[in-house]
Protein backbone atom coordinates (compact mmCIF):
# COMPACT_ATOMS: atom_id res chain seq x y z
CA UNK A 1 0.00 0.00 0.00
CA UNK A 2 1.46 3.45 -0.90
CA UNK A 3 -0.23 6.74 -1.09
CA UNK A 4 -2.06 7.31 -4.26
CA UNK A 5 0.08 9.88 -6.42
CA UNK A 6 -2.31 9.41 -9.51
CA UNK A 7 -5.28 11.57 -10.64
CA UNK A 8 -7.28 9.00 -10.62
CA UNK A 9 -8.76 6.42 -8.30
CA UNK A 10 -7.37 2.30 -8.10
CA UNK A 11 -8.53 -0.41 -7.45
CA UNK A 12 -6.99 -3.76 -5.60
CA UNK A 13 -8.50 -7.13 -4.64
CA UNK A 14 -7.80 -9.12 -1.28
CA UNK A 15 -8.96 -12.63 -1.43
CA UNK A 16 -8.95 -15.10 1.63
CA UNK A 17 -9.64 -18.47 1.29
CA UNK A 18 -9.91 -21.93 3.20
CA UNK A 19 -10.59 -24.04 -0.05
CA UNK A 20 -12.14 -23.42 -2.97
CA UNK A 21 -15.31 -23.93 -1.82
CA UNK A 22 -14.46 -21.46 1.06
CA UNK A 23 -13.15 -18.21 0.40
CA UNK A 24 -14.71 -14.25 0.07
CA UNK A 25 -12.92 -11.15 -1.51
CA UNK A 26 -12.66 -7.90 -1.08
CA UNK A 27 -12.32 -4.86 -3.33
CA UNK A 28 -10.60 -1.55 -2.04
CA UNK A 29 -10.97 1.16 -3.68
CA UNK A 30 -8.50 3.95 -2.70
CA UNK A 31 -9.63 7.63 -3.99
CA UNK A 32 -7.78 9.98 -6.62
CA UNK A 33 -4.63 11.68 -5.79
CA UNK A 34 -5.71 15.48 -5.25
CA UNK A 35 -4.04 18.33 -7.02
CA UNK A 36 -3.10 20.74 -4.40
CA UNK A 37 -3.51 24.64 -5.01
CA UNK A 38 -1.39 25.05 -1.70
CA UNK A 39 2.15 24.90 -3.02
CA UNK A 40 4.28 23.88 -0.24
CA UNK A 41 8.09 24.49 0.28
CA UNK A 42 10.39 21.70 1.80
CA UNK A 43 13.69 22.65 2.73
CA UNK A 44 16.61 20.26 2.49
CA UNK A 45 19.93 20.28 4.53
CA UNK A 46 22.94 16.93 3.96
CA UNK A 47 23.14 17.15 7.41
CA UNK A 48 19.77 17.28 8.82
CA UNK A 49 17.41 14.31 10.18
CA UNK A 50 14.79 12.79 8.25
CA UNK A 51 12.53 13.02 11.56
CA UNK A 52 11.94 17.13 10.90
CA UNK A 53 9.31 18.13 8.67
CA UNK A 54 11.20 20.23 6.18
CA UNK A 55 9.13 22.81 5.46
CA UNK A 56 11.91 25.58 6.92
CA UNK A 57 15.57 25.81 6.62
CA UNK A 58 15.79 25.82 10.60
CA UNK A 59 13.79 22.27 9.96
CA UNK A 60 15.62 20.88 7.29
CA UNK A 61 14.74 17.61 5.94
CA UNK A 62 16.76 14.94 4.31
CA UNK A 63 16.15 14.96 0.56
CA UNK A 64 15.14 11.22 0.12
CA UNK A 65 12.55 12.54 3.02
CA UNK A 66 11.13 15.72 1.09
CA UNK A 67 11.04 13.26 -2.10
CA UNK A 68 8.50 10.93 -0.50
CA UNK A 69 6.51 13.98 0.82
CA UNK A 70 6.50 16.28 -1.87
CA UNK A 71 3.15 16.55 -4.19
CA UNK A 72 2.63 17.87 -7.81
CA UNK A 73 3.40 21.34 -7.78
CA UNK A 74 5.82 21.83 -4.66
CA UNK A 75 9.53 22.86 -4.58
CA UNK A 76 12.31 21.47 -2.92
CA UNK A 77 15.66 23.59 -1.78
CA UNK A 78 18.45 22.15 -1.75
CA UNK A 79 20.87 23.32 -0.01
CA UNK A 80 25.08 22.61 -0.94
CA UNK A 81 26.42 19.97 -0.03
CA UNK A 82 26.66 15.65 -1.27
CA UNK A 83 24.11 13.69 -1.03
CA UNK A 84 24.30 10.33 -1.86
CA UNK A 85 21.13 7.62 -2.61
CA UNK A 86 19.93 5.71 0.36
CA UNK A 87 16.44 4.44 -1.08
CA UNK A 88 15.42 2.12 -3.86
CA UNK A 89 13.70 2.69 -6.93
CA UNK A 90 9.75 1.68 -6.39
CA UNK A 91 9.54 -2.28 -6.68
CA UNK A 92 13.45 -2.78 -6.91
CA UNK A 93 15.45 -4.97 -4.22
CA UNK A 94 18.62 -5.30 -5.85
CA UNK A 95 21.52 -3.39 -3.99
CA UNK A 96 22.30 -1.30 -7.07
CA UNK A 97 18.74 -0.17 -7.09
CA UNK A 98 19.20 2.73 -4.55
CA UNK A 99 18.36 6.41 -6.06
CA UNK A 100 16.92 9.38 -5.91
CA UNK A 101 13.35 8.94 -7.37
CA UNK A 102 11.05 12.29 -8.73
CA UNK A 103 7.74 10.42 -8.35
CA UNK A 104 5.93 13.48 -8.62
CA UNK A 105 6.01 16.89 -10.90
CA UNK A 106 7.97 18.65 -8.01
CA UNK A 107 10.84 21.50 -8.30
CA UNK A 108 14.60 21.22 -7.31
CA UNK A 109 16.25 23.87 -6.50
CA UNK A 110 20.45 23.39 -5.67
CA UNK A 111 22.62 25.95 -4.92
CA UNK A 112 21.51 27.47 -1.58
CA UNK A 113 24.60 27.93 1.44
CA UNK A 114 25.24 24.89 3.01
CA UNK A 115 23.78 26.32 6.39
CA UNK A 116 21.20 28.15 4.91
CA UNK A 117 18.74 30.49 6.96
CA UNK A 118 15.38 31.93 5.82
CA UNK A 119 15.90 34.32 2.83
CA UNK A 120 18.94 32.73 2.07
CA UNK A 121 19.79 32.80 -2.02
CA UNK A 122 20.88 30.29 -4.69
CA UNK A 123 24.21 30.41 -6.14
CA UNK A 124 26.04 28.85 -8.60
CA UNK A 125 28.88 28.76 -6.32
CA UNK A 126 27.08 26.21 -3.73
CA UNK A 127 27.85 23.14 -5.31
CA UNK A 128 24.83 20.81 -4.62
CA UNK A 129 26.16 17.32 -5.75
CA UNK A 130 24.14 13.89 -5.85
CA UNK A 131 26.56 11.15 -5.86
CA UNK A 132 25.84 7.69 -6.44
CA UNK A 133 28.95 6.82 -4.69
CA UNK A 134 29.78 4.60 -7.46
CA UNK A 135 27.06 1.91 -6.11
CA UNK A 136 23.59 3.69 -8.12
CA UNK A 137 22.34 1.97 -10.73
CA UNK A 138 21.15 5.62 -11.60
CA UNK A 139 21.85 8.45 -9.42
CA UNK A 140 18.59 10.41 -10.39
CA UNK A 141 15.03 8.18 -11.60
CA UNK A 142 12.49 10.44 -13.25
CA UNK A 143 9.25 8.73 -13.58
CA UNK A 144 6.18 11.13 -12.34
CA UNK A 145 3.67 11.01 -15.30
CA UNK A 146 2.66 13.49 -17.61
CA UNK A 147 0.02 15.99 -15.96
CA UNK A 148 -1.82 18.90 -17.61
CA UNK A 149 0.19 21.77 -16.18
CA UNK A 150 2.84 19.79 -14.65
CA UNK A 151 6.29 19.13 -14.94
CA UNK A 152 9.29 18.50 -13.26
CA UNK A 153 12.14 21.41 -13.01
CA UNK A 154 15.97 20.51 -11.72
CA UNK A 155 18.06 23.77 -11.40
CA UNK A 156 21.70 23.41 -10.34
CA UNK A 157 22.63 19.86 -9.44
CA UNK A 158 25.23 17.86 -10.23
CA UNK A 159 24.72 14.28 -10.81
CA UNK A 160 28.14 11.91 -10.35
CA UNK A 161 29.42 8.65 -10.11
CA UNK A 162 26.37 6.70 -10.64
CA UNK A 163 27.16 3.46 -12.34
CA UNK A 164 24.83 1.62 -14.58
CA UNK A 165 25.28 -2.03 -15.35
CA UNK A 166 23.49 -5.55 -14.80
CA UNK A 167 20.69 -7.35 -16.38
CA UNK A 168 16.93 -7.18 -15.77
CA UNK A 169 14.34 -4.17 -15.37
CA UNK A 170 12.07 -3.00 -12.97
CA UNK A 171 8.57 -1.77 -13.47
CA UNK A 172 7.28 1.73 -12.42
CA UNK A 173 4.03 3.25 -13.82
CA UNK A 174 3.54 0.60 -16.34
CA UNK A 175 7.31 1.22 -17.52
CA UNK A 176 10.51 -0.94 -17.76
CA UNK A 177 13.21 0.84 -16.03
CA UNK A 178 16.51 -0.70 -17.13
CA UNK A 179 19.57 -1.28 -14.99
CA UNK A 180 21.80 -1.07 -18.10
CA UNK A 181 21.14 3.12 -18.95
CA UNK A 182 21.41 6.09 -17.73
CA UNK A 183 24.06 6.00 -14.76
CA UNK A 184 23.49 9.58 -14.59
CA UNK A 185 20.04 10.55 -14.80
CA UNK A 186 17.37 8.01 -16.30
CA UNK A 187 13.89 9.72 -17.61
CA UNK A 188 10.76 7.42 -18.60
CA UNK A 189 7.62 8.78 -19.56
CA UNK A 190 7.73 11.99 -17.76
CA UNK A 191 7.72 16.02 -18.45
CA UNK A 192 10.98 17.50 -17.36
CA UNK A 193 12.81 20.61 -17.53
CA UNK A 194 16.43 21.06 -16.47
CA UNK A 195 18.72 24.25 -16.69
CA UNK A 196 22.30 24.61 -14.82
CA UNK A 197 22.58 21.44 -14.51
CA UNK A 198 26.23 19.29 -14.62
CA UNK A 199 26.06 15.54 -15.51
CA UNK A 200 29.34 14.66 -15.55
CA UNK A 201 31.75 11.46 -14.38
CA UNK A 202 29.17 8.60 -14.37
CA UNK A 203 30.01 4.88 -15.69
CA UNK A 204 28.38 2.09 -16.88
CA UNK A 205 29.17 -1.56 -17.48
CA UNK A 206 26.35 -1.76 -20.05
CA UNK A 207 25.12 1.22 -21.98
CA UNK A 208 24.84 5.00 -22.04
CA UNK A 209 26.61 6.11 -18.54
CA UNK A 210 25.27 9.53 -18.96
CA UNK A 211 21.67 10.68 -19.63
CA UNK A 212 18.62 8.09 -20.69
CA UNK A 213 15.19 9.44 -22.03
CA UNK A 214 12.76 6.71 -22.28
CA UNK A 215 8.93 6.21 -23.04
CA UNK A 216 7.88 9.48 -24.50
CA UNK A 217 9.40 11.90 -22.16
CA UNK A 218 9.94 15.66 -22.86
CA UNK A 219 13.24 16.43 -22.18
CA UNK A 220 14.08 20.62 -22.18
CA UNK A 221 17.66 21.27 -21.23
CA UNK A 222 19.42 24.83 -20.75
CA UNK A 223 22.77 25.52 -19.85
CA UNK A 224 23.25 21.86 -18.94
CA UNK A 225 26.86 20.44 -19.47
CA UNK A 226 27.08 16.72 -19.96
CA UNK A 227 30.90 15.92 -19.50
CA UNK A 228 33.56 12.56 -18.77
CA UNK A 229 30.73 9.70 -18.81
CA UNK A 230 32.11 6.76 -20.02
CA UNK A 231 31.46 2.49 -19.99
CA UNK A 232 33.99 -0.05 -19.36
CA UNK A 233 33.29 -2.69 -21.95
CA UNK A 234 33.68 -2.87 -25.87
CA UNK A 235 29.46 -3.97 -26.52
CA UNK A 236 28.06 -0.57 -25.17
CA UNK A 237 26.71 2.62 -26.61
CA UNK A 238 25.11 6.41 -26.04
CA UNK A 239 27.83 7.88 -23.87
CA UNK A 240 26.76 11.51 -22.89
CA UNK A 241 22.95 10.74 -23.80
CA UNK A 242 20.61 8.50 -25.32
CA UNK A 243 17.42 9.73 -26.67
CA UNK A 244 15.55 6.28 -26.80
CA UNK A 245 11.75 7.57 -28.26
CA UNK A 246 11.45 10.82 -26.89
CA UNK A 247 11.66 14.50 -27.61
CA UNK A 248 14.45 15.83 -26.57
CA UNK A 249 15.76 20.07 -26.70
CA UNK A 250 19.09 20.90 -26.05
CA UNK A 251 19.83 24.70 -25.79
CA UNK A 252 22.93 26.36 -24.58
CA UNK A 253 24.57 23.19 -23.67
CA UNK A 254 27.60 20.96 -23.85
CA UNK A 255 28.50 17.41 -24.72
CA UNK A 256 32.13 16.93 -23.47
CA UNK A 257 34.59 13.99 -23.29
CA UNK A 258 31.93 11.34 -22.75
CA UNK A 259 34.06 7.57 -24.21
CA UNK A 260 31.52 5.38 -25.04
CA UNK A 261 33.08 0.86 -26.22
CA UNK A 262 30.70 1.17 -29.12
CA UNK A 263 29.04 3.86 -30.90
CA UNK A 264 27.27 7.22 -30.29
CA UNK A 265 29.71 8.55 -27.69
CA UNK A 266 28.07 12.03 -27.41
CA UNK A 267 24.69 11.54 -28.40
CA UNK A 268 22.81 8.41 -29.55
CA UNK A 269 19.10 8.38 -30.78
CA UNK A 270 17.41 5.15 -31.54
CA UNK A 271 14.14 3.36 -30.90
CA UNK A 272 13.08 1.42 -33.97
CA UNK A 273 9.51 1.67 -33.64
CA UNK A 274 8.41 5.50 -32.65
CA UNK A 275 10.39 9.16 -33.41
CA UNK A 276 12.75 10.39 -31.39
CA UNK A 277 13.13 14.04 -31.81
CA UNK A 278 16.03 15.83 -31.24
CA UNK A 279 16.18 19.51 -31.35
CA UNK A 280 20.05 21.17 -30.65
CA UNK A 281 20.08 25.27 -30.15
CA UNK A 282 23.50 26.28 -29.25
CA UNK A 283 25.03 23.23 -28.41
CA UNK A 284 28.75 22.33 -28.68
CA UNK A 285 29.52 18.47 -29.10
CA UNK A 286 33.11 18.14 -28.85
CA UNK A 287 36.13 15.50 -28.30
CA UNK A 288 33.89 12.60 -27.52
CA UNK A 289 35.16 9.25 -28.68
CA UNK A 290 33.26 6.09 -29.99
CA UNK A 291 35.33 2.93 -29.69
CA UNK A 292 37.30 3.62 -27.21
CA UNK A 293 38.18 0.35 -26.13
CA UNK A 294 39.58 -0.42 -29.33
CA UNK A 295 36.23 -1.27 -31.55
CA UNK A 296 35.67 0.16 -35.03
CA UNK A 297 32.57 2.35 -33.71
CA UNK A 298 31.04 5.25 -35.90
CA UNK A 299 29.39 8.61 -34.55
CA UNK A 300 31.95 9.79 -32.12
CA UNK A 301 29.68 12.80 -31.85
CA UNK A 302 25.95 12.16 -32.85
CA UNK A 303 24.70 8.86 -34.31
CA UNK A 304 21.31 9.07 -35.42
CA UNK A 305 19.66 5.68 -36.02
CA UNK A 306 15.93 4.16 -37.13
CA UNK A 307 13.41 6.64 -36.87
CA UNK A 308 15.16 9.82 -35.79
CA UNK A 309 14.75 13.27 -36.56
CA UNK A 310 17.92 15.88 -35.82
CA UNK A 311 17.69 19.86 -36.13
CA UNK A 312 21.29 20.62 -35.26
CA UNK A 313 20.96 24.60 -35.26
CA UNK A 314 23.81 27.07 -34.50
CA UNK A 315 25.79 24.23 -33.08
CA UNK A 316 29.44 23.20 -33.04
CA UNK A 317 30.78 19.16 -33.67
CA UNK A 318 34.14 19.36 -33.17
CA UNK A 319 37.03 17.38 -32.20
CA UNK A 320 35.26 13.75 -31.84
CA UNK A 321 36.64 10.45 -32.80
CA UNK A 322 35.27 7.58 -34.39
CA UNK A 323 37.01 4.27 -33.26
CA UNK A 324 39.40 1.93 -34.88
CA UNK A 325 38.52 2.81 -38.79
CA UNK A 326 34.60 3.34 -37.84
CA UNK A 327 33.30 6.21 -40.06
CA UNK A 328 30.92 9.72 -39.02
CA UNK A 329 33.56 11.02 -36.61
CA UNK A 330 31.45 14.09 -36.34
CA UNK A 331 28.00 12.29 -37.37
CA UNK A 332 26.34 9.58 -38.64
CA UNK A 333 23.08 8.56 -39.79
CA UNK A 334 21.40 5.42 -40.52
CA UNK A 335 18.36 3.10 -40.81
CA UNK A 336 15.96 5.91 -42.08
CA UNK A 337 16.56 8.96 -40.20
CA UNK A 338 16.02 13.10 -41.18
CA UNK A 339 19.21 15.29 -40.61
CA UNK A 340 18.53 19.29 -40.10
CA UNK A 341 22.08 21.12 -39.93
CA UNK A 342 21.39 24.91 -40.40
CA UNK A 343 24.47 27.13 -38.87
CA UNK A 344 26.81 24.46 -37.54
CA UNK A 345 30.40 24.31 -37.93
CA UNK A 346 31.75 19.85 -38.24
CA UNK A 347 35.18 20.04 -38.06
CA UNK A 348 38.07 18.86 -36.34
CA UNK A 349 36.63 15.63 -36.27
CA UNK A 350 37.97 12.13 -36.81
CA UNK A 351 36.87 8.56 -38.68
CA UNK A 352 37.63 6.30 -41.34
CA UNK A 353 41.53 5.88 -40.44
CA UNK A 354 43.38 3.35 -42.80
CA UNK A 355 39.78 3.10 -44.36
CA UNK A 356 39.16 3.09 -48.62
CA UNK A 357 35.67 2.67 -48.40
CA UNK A 358 33.45 5.28 -48.87
CA UNK A 359 31.77 6.29 -45.91
CA UNK A 360 32.45 9.57 -45.28
CA UNK A 361 34.91 10.26 -42.48
CA UNK A 362 33.03 13.18 -40.83
CA UNK A 363 29.53 12.75 -41.65
CA UNK A 364 28.48 9.32 -42.54
CA UNK A 365 24.64 8.73 -44.65
CA UNK A 366 25.17 5.00 -44.58
CA UNK A 367 21.87 3.54 -44.73
CA UNK A 368 19.16 0.67 -46.06
CA UNK A 369 16.56 3.22 -45.35
CA UNK A 370 16.89 6.42 -47.08
CA UNK A 371 18.35 8.86 -44.82
CA UNK A 372 17.40 12.51 -45.78
CA UNK A 373 20.33 14.94 -44.90
CA UNK A 374 19.65 18.55 -45.54
CA UNK A 375 22.31 21.49 -44.74
CA UNK A 376 21.43 25.03 -44.71
CA UNK A 377 24.27 27.76 -43.89
CA UNK A 378 26.87 24.86 -42.88
CA UNK A 379 30.67 24.27 -42.89
CA UNK A 380 31.42 20.40 -42.50
CA UNK A 381 35.30 21.07 -43.21
CA UNK A 382 38.84 20.55 -41.80
CA UNK A 383 38.36 16.90 -40.62
CA UNK A 384 40.62 14.11 -40.63
CA UNK A 385 40.88 10.64 -42.28
CA UNK A 386 42.73 8.64 -44.98
CA UNK A 387 41.00 7.54 -48.34
CA UNK A 388 37.78 8.52 -47.93
CA UNK A 389 35.66 11.79 -48.53
CA UNK A 390 34.42 14.33 -45.42
CA UNK A 391 30.71 13.03 -46.56
CA UNK A 392 29.82 9.88 -47.47
CA UNK A 393 28.42 6.59 -47.03
CA UNK A 394 28.38 2.71 -47.99
CA UNK A 395 25.16 3.13 -49.53
CA UNK A 396 25.22 6.74 -50.09
CA UNK A 397 22.00 7.97 -49.43
CA UNK A 398 21.37 11.69 -51.08
CA UNK A 399 21.58 14.80 -49.63
CA UNK A 400 20.81 18.60 -50.26
CA UNK A 401 23.11 21.18 -49.38
CA UNK A 402 22.36 24.80 -49.70
CA UNK A 403 24.72 28.08 -48.96
CA UNK A 404 27.92 25.50 -47.24
CA UNK A 405 31.25 24.48 -47.46
CA UNK A 406 31.84 20.83 -47.89
CA UNK A 407 35.31 19.85 -47.60
CA UNK A 408 37.13 22.47 -49.90
CA UNK A 409 33.96 22.77 -52.17
CA UNK A 410 31.59 26.18 -52.17
CA UNK A 411 27.93 25.50 -52.79
CA UNK A 412 26.01 28.65 -53.29
CA UNK A 413 21.76 28.88 -52.10
CA UNK A 414 20.84 26.66 -54.88
CA UNK A 415 22.94 24.02 -54.43
CA UNK A 416 25.11 24.21 -57.17
CA UNK A 417 28.90 24.26 -56.84
CA UNK A 418 31.15 27.14 -57.00
CA UNK A 419 33.76 28.17 -59.08
CA UNK A 420 35.49 29.49 -55.19
CA UNK A 421 37.03 27.41 -52.79
CA UNK A 422 37.58 26.75 -49.00
CA UNK A 423 40.82 26.39 -47.45
CA UNK A 424 40.18 24.88 -43.97
CA UNK A 425 43.86 25.52 -42.82
CA UNK A 426 43.61 29.26 -43.36
CA UNK A 427 39.93 29.77 -42.52
CA UNK A 428 39.58 29.06 -38.76
CA UNK A 429 40.94 30.29 -36.22
CA UNK A 430 41.20 28.72 -32.61
CA UNK A 431 38.49 26.15 -31.02
CA UNK A 432 38.10 27.86 -27.78
CA UNK A 433 35.34 29.97 -25.45
CA UNK A 434 34.16 32.88 -27.88
CA UNK A 435 30.97 34.15 -25.82
CA UNK A 436 28.66 31.73 -25.56
CA UNK A 437 27.95 28.75 -23.22
CA UNK A 438 30.02 26.50 -25.42
CA UNK A 439 33.39 26.37 -27.44
CA UNK A 440 32.98 27.13 -30.88
CA UNK A 441 35.74 27.48 -33.92
CA UNK A 442 35.34 31.02 -35.57
CA UNK A 443 36.72 32.08 -38.87
CA UNK A 444 39.25 34.80 -39.33
CA UNK A 445 40.26 36.83 -42.14
CA UNK A 446 37.97 36.71 -45.49
CA UNK A 447 36.82 33.60 -46.91
CA UNK A 448 33.74 32.26 -49.11
CA UNK A 449 32.35 31.40 -46.15
CA UNK A 450 32.74 34.59 -44.44
CA UNK A 451 30.50 36.27 -47.83
CA UNK A 452 28.44 34.21 -49.25
CA UNK A 453 26.24 32.06 -46.59
CA UNK A 454 22.53 32.67 -46.28
CA UNK A 455 21.00 36.51 -45.42
CA UNK A 456 18.91 36.61 -41.99
CA UNK A 457 15.66 36.75 -44.29
CA UNK A 458 16.48 33.82 -46.07
CA UNK A 459 16.95 32.05 -43.00
CA UNK A 460 13.83 33.11 -41.09
CA UNK A 461 11.77 31.56 -44.19
CA UNK A 462 14.24 28.27 -43.96
CA UNK A 463 12.39 28.46 -39.78
CA UNK A 464 9.04 29.36 -41.28
CA UNK A 465 9.28 26.62 -43.46
CA UNK A 466 10.51 24.29 -40.72
CA UNK A 467 7.49 24.21 -38.13
CA UNK A 468 9.17 22.00 -35.32
CA UNK A 469 11.47 25.03 -34.39
CA UNK A 470 11.77 28.32 -33.80
CA UNK A 471 12.45 30.46 -36.41
CA UNK A 472 14.41 32.96 -34.37
CA UNK A 473 16.88 30.90 -33.33
CA UNK A 474 17.91 30.85 -37.02
CA UNK A 475 18.85 34.45 -37.08
CA UNK A 476 21.31 34.19 -34.48
CA UNK A 477 24.38 32.40 -33.66
CA UNK A 478 25.76 29.84 -31.26
CA UNK A 479 27.03 33.36 -29.16
CA UNK A 480 23.83 34.80 -29.45
CA UNK A 481 24.74 37.42 -31.87
CA UNK A 482 22.69 38.83 -34.80
CA UNK A 483 23.06 37.26 -38.71
CA UNK A 484 21.32 40.58 -39.34
CA UNK A 485 23.10 42.09 -42.37
CA UNK A 486 25.79 39.07 -42.28
CA UNK A 487 26.12 36.14 -44.63
CA UNK A 488 28.04 33.96 -42.35
CA UNK A 489 28.20 30.02 -42.82
CA UNK A 490 28.50 28.27 -39.61
CA UNK A 491 27.80 28.42 -35.84
CA UNK A 492 30.18 31.30 -35.03
CA UNK A 493 29.98 34.37 -36.90
CA UNK A 494 32.55 36.76 -35.27
CA UNK A 495 35.86 36.92 -37.51
CA UNK A 496 39.15 36.62 -35.87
Amino acid sequence: MARNRELSERTGMVEAYITDDVKTSLTIVQKAGEVSTEVKHFYVKSSASSNSDGLSWEKATTLDMALKDAQNGDVIHVAAGVYKPAVNLSGASQAGDITFEIAQNVKLIGGYPAQATTGAAANANNKTELNGDDRATHVLTIVAPKSNGHKVELDGFTITKGKAGGTGSVAVNGINISRQHGAGILIAGSVVEMKNMKVTDNSSFNHNPGIYITAAADVLMKNVSITNNYSTIAASNGGGIWNDGSKLQLIDSEILGNRTGGVGAGLYSLNSSVESVNILYNVTIANNVAGALGSNAVGGGIYAREKSLFYVINSTIYGNKAGGNGFGGGIALYGGTQMNLINSTVSGNQGGMNNAAVGGFAVQNASAGNNSLFIYNSIISGNIGTGSLELGGQTFASYSIKSSILSTQVYDYDGKVSTKAFDPTTAFSTFGKNGGYGETIPLKGSSPATTDGMTALQLQILGINLPAIKPDYLILDQNNLSRNNKTVMGADISIK
